[in-house]
């Protein structure tokens, strides 16, 4: 059996320009699709989606959560949410996993980093990213940070490639002490090698963290950065595809075993 799939892509909130990019996403998928921001009327906005894709007659709703990790607070509240508003709406509802360590990823960053380094060859190119808020998924993050920057280190030849996560949401003293630590990295990188560190957002889109925060975290380091962030790149419109395609193969055997 084959279902009629509508797809609900679930982000962060964003800038206009950011906004604009994420609703073109919706339908990299080729089939009826919503967008629902993560804040703080998340439930009204996935509920809001899951009844307007239902209304189209499709058979099931693939939720596809645009989000770095799926170590994430956010990931956990979209895929409860999700559950009760399933049933509320009567749909069938897969939920896919994050970004994580996808080659879509990895490929999006090292063009971002490869497009700092035209002019000069940083040997160092750091990706920060957004982190979680709680403890008890740093480590996750650390990991995931790890995998990550070696893959981006495979595509694009850097000498050495590391994750560093700033916490943005943390308390006070959480992100503070994160950002010192960022700080120490590059100081001491720029000091071993001489060179300026290029330094990418781990992060879907644009907004005051990497307009704003992030350029007052770097004041005074040696560094190339343009604060762009994964969007709008292509590689994200093929990783939204094949979610799209793993979830509705999914739902496709649950129909079929029903």
């Amino acid at each position: 059996m084959t279902c009629r799939v509508g797809l609900l892509l679930v982000a962060h909130h964003y800038d206009a320009e950011s906004a604009s990019h994420l609703r073109t996403l919706t339908v990299a998928g080729g089939v009826p699709g919503r967008l629902a921001t993560i804040g703080h009327r998340s439930a009204d906005e996935l509920e809001a989606g899951l009844r307007s894709l239902h209304a189209a007659g499709l058979d099931g709703v693939a939720v596809v959560p645009l989000l770095v990790s799926s170590e994430s607070r956010l990931i956990r509240q979209a895929a409860e949410l999700d559950t009760a508003a399933a049933a509320e709406a009567g749909i069938a509802v897969t939920v896919t996993p994050a970004l994580d360590d996808s080659p879509e990823v990895m490929d999006a960053l090292a063009d971002r980093a490869r497009r700092l380094a035209e002019t000069r060859a940083p040997q160092t190119l750091m990706l920060v990213g957004h982190g979680p808020v709680g403890d008890e998924d740093l480590a996750a993050w650390e990991v995931l940070g790890a995998t990550v920057a070696a893959g981006v280190r495979q595509r694009t030849g850097f000498a050495a490639v590391e994750a560093a996560l700033v916490r943005d949401d943390a308390a006070v003293e959480v992100r503070a002490a994160a950002v010192r630590m960022l700080r120490e990295r590059i100081a001491r990188c720029v000091r071993d090698t001489g060179q300026s560190v290029v330094v990418v957002p781990w992060i879907v889109g644009a907004g005051r963290l990497t307009r704003e925060r992030l350029p007052e975290d770097l004041a005074g380091l040696d560094v190339r950065y343009d604060g762009r962030p994964l969007l709008p790149h292509p590689a994200l419109a093929r990783w939204v595809a094949r979610q799209l395609s793993g979830a509705r193969a999914r739902l496709d055997r649950a129909a079929s075993a029903a």
